[in-house]
């Protein structure tokens, strides 16, 4: 049972600004680290400033739209949900959305009714701001998606599944070291090592991104919104932004003429469990529709040099399948069950396919 929060906290709505990232990181790390599954499975995450800014430092961001919990006697912040805002187009139309996202306690304040509190205000607040609806990411061994539930329910507001992931890919450079920060059977382990070793890639037409590429990269992500049923429509400016940050890898195939018809991109996060931590890169777009098999093979294959080169362990990304399999796999990825729910928070009854057979999704 969620309680209600006492009296001595202070649920509000705050101004995110940047002197705020490195104490908000903090919280975030914290309460990830002492999660209960953590603890036993490892295979959390341990933000930076940088980890918070690639996920709340985008031109798209709004501000206002953040919760805090203060605990009174000491004016501290022990609570902590973002949001970040996603146009999602759903059989050809497009609505205003918003991603309750990292939502956050600290161990010593949880269970007295405070992440239930902040998401009802949060949603307040989207409410009031003209959002059409909501879409969370969760797994069914955390607690948000209880969360998600009771806040629906008091609202009066449907909760309904999106789609149900049940994979994850994973490419490990270096076995030893995830070993480290993840429970893995022995078996896993021997596989990772197996696969763990990189070879360089003979193509020309596969390089790292360039600033001259964003047009054309536009168009590609473009393509992938009409070709599925519901998708998150991309943002011009953000993705500008994002590959201008300093922890984001992107490589890029081009076609004949010299124009780019592929990419995949990834940011660095850091992979913890059990007092350790490991650098590591988040599969965040995946656009290789165009490609032939073994021109994506390729950009794989690159995706993992490059990423090697900037000291990262490994990369990683639940599947959604919008982009093909096969070149991952041939790239010496690693395929293994994980479930992951995106579910929505229907705010104005929007009508959803029962069925969804096409879903592009980024992380970002």
């Amino acid at each position: 049972m969620i309680k209600q929060p006492e009296s001595n906290y202070e649920i509000e709505q705050f101004n995110l600004e940047k002197e705020n990232f490195s104490y908000l990181s903090k919280l975030i790390t914290g309460a990830f680290l002492n999660d209960s599954t953590a603890q036993v499975e490892g295979a959390s995450i341990a933000f930076t400033e940088e980890t918070f800014n690639t996920i709340f430092g985008a031109p798209s961001v709004d501000r206002k739209l953040f919760i805090r919990a203060i605990f009174k006697p000491t004016n501290q912040i022990v609570g902590f949900l973002g949001s970040i805002p996603r146009d999602l187009k759903i059989e050809g139309k497009v609505y205003k959305f918003a991603i309750p996202a990292w939502l956050s306690v600290h161990s010593k304040h949880q269970r007295k009714g405070i992440a239930k509190s902040m998401g009802k205000k949060l949603f307040e607040i989207g409410k009031t701001a003209g959002y059409d609806g909501g879409f969370s990411l969760h797994e069914p061994e955390q607690h948000g998606i209880d969360i998600s539930k009771i806040v629906a329910s008091e609202e009066d507001m449907p909760l309904e599944r999106l789609v149900a992931l049940d994979k994850f890919i994973i490419r490990v450079f270096d076995a030893e070291k995830v070993a480290s920060v993840v429970k893995i059977k022995w078996y896993e382990k021997l596989v990772f090592k197996l696969l763990q070793s990189v070879k360089r890639v003979n193509n020309p037409r596969v390089r790292n991104y360039n600033p001259g590429d964003i047009d054309k990269m536009l168009e590609v992500v473009k393509e992938q919104v009409d070709r599925n049923q519901i998708a998150i429509v991309p943002n011009a400016e953000d993705l500008k932004w994002i590959l201008g940050n300093p922890n984001v890898n992107c490589v890029v195939h081009e076609n004949e003429e010299g124009n780019v018809d592929g990419f995949i991109l990834a940011w660095e996060f850091n992979l913890a469990g059990f007092g350790n931590k490991i650098p590591f890169g988040w599969l965040d777009m995946v656009h290789i529709h165009r490609l032939s098999l073994k021109e994506a093979r390729d950009l794989c294959k690159l995706i993992c040099i490059t990423s090697k080169q900037r000291g990262w362990v490994g990369l990683q990304t639940p599947y959604i399948p919008y982009f093909d399999s096969k070149p991952f796999k041939k790239a010496k990825f690693f395929f293994f069950p994980k479930k992951i729910t995106i579910d929505i928070f229907n705010l104005k009854n929007i009508p959803l396919p029962k069925d969804v057979q096409g879903f592009y999704f980024d992380w970002r």
